[in-house]
């Protein structure tokens, strides 16, 4: 009986063990779901805007929503009236 109670124990230690070892080995940076750059071709340049991570260029739609000329102007663009990228 002591054999069995002992053996329980051990298995019930190392359940507990491998539970708490197994949540602590995420890197803490798995959770961050805003995407900071994104690999952009042609000489288009990464934005964060409102409606997420975007590849802008010269010449490509903008949108004239709140929000989107502060991220246009932080990327070296304006959104013209014809909605249009232009460089800044």
């Amino acid at each position: 009986m002591k054999k069995r109670v002992a053996s329980m124990a051990a298995v019930v230690a190392i359940g507990v063990v491998g539970f708490v070892g197994g949540a602590s080995a995420q890197p803490a940076a798995s959770h961050n779901f805003a995407q900071v750059s994104k690999s952009c071709g042609n000489g288009d340049v990464s934005a964060n805007t409102p409606g997420g991570v975007k590849c802008l260029g010269p010449g490509e739609y903008c949108s004239r929503k709140a929000g989107y000329a502060a991220a246009y102007k932080k990327a070296g663009f304006r959104c013209k009236a014809n909605g249009r990228l232009e460089e800044r």
